[in-house]
Order: C-alpha cells, then sequence, then structure tokens
C-alpha cells in the first residue's frame, strides 16, 4: 500500500518539477541572423524574440508578445512584420552605418531589450 503511495507521488512531483523547469518562463532571448547587415538594398536580417525557461531552451508552446520600433536609423533599415510572433526582418536601404531597434511589451509597454545593428559596406568580408 505504501509502495503505491510512493510511486504516486514522486510521480506527482517529477510533474510538478517539470512543469517548473520546462513551461515556466525566466526571461527572454534574442536571436539575430545574420549578426550584420550589408548597404544592399536586398540585404536583410531576422530578429527572433522568445521565451527562455529555466534550463535555457525555449519554452513550448509559447510566443513573445513584443512590438519593434526603430529607435535610431530609420534612414537606413526599415522593418517588415513577419507571420510569427515575435519575429521581425530588418532591411537594408543601401546605406552603411549603425542603427537600433526597440523591443517592447504589447502588455506592459516597457522596453525589453535594444538591438544594435551594424551596416556594412556591401562589398566589405
Amino acid at each position: 500500500m505504501y509502495k503505491k503511495f510512493i510511486i504516486v507521488l514522486a510521480f506527482v512531483l517529477l510533474a510538478l518539477l517539470a512543469d517548473r523547469f520546462i513551461f515556466t518562463t525566466s526571461g527572454i532571448s534574442v536571436d539575430i541572423k545574420p549578426p550584420v547587415l550589408r548597404a544592399a538594398i536586398s540585404s536583410e536580417l531576422r530578429i527572433e524574440v522568445y521565451r527562455e525557461n529555466l534550463l535555457g531552451f525555449k519554452v513550448p508552446f509559447s510566443s513573445a508578445e513584443v512590438r519593434f520600433v526603430i529607435e535610431e536609423g530609420s534612414n537606413i533599415i526599415e522593418l517588415e512584420g513577419d507571420s510569427t510572433p515575435g519575429t521581425v526582418k530588418v532591411r537594408s536601404k543601401g546605406v552603411e552605418g549603425e542603427a537600433s531597434v526597440g523591443i517592447y511589451s504589447i502588455r506592459s509597454g516597457l522596453q525589453l531589450k535594444k538591438v544594435f545593428i551594424k551596416i556594412l559596406p556591401a562589398g566589405a568580408v
């Protein structure tokens, strides 16, 4: 009788710990691919914001509700909305320089992160 109770209790404890470590958000992460833009009209990069769990992985079945705002450099980059939430494409306008994009929470309106983007000359390696 006690053996079955201990097994059920251990299973419930394991399920609660899995919920805590896997499905609970500990912060957000920003993934930028590729890390720099080129000063060419066709050059673009993708900024993805996702929630991170205590183990350092993406939280399953979760999306970050954020909006993106060009804070500096609106004359050298432009934003294109993507179909997935928490993702945006940044396109170069063909001018080299530096720009910054602010990532804001939709719920609170607070700035979560600020991303700096460097636009290199088109022929640079």
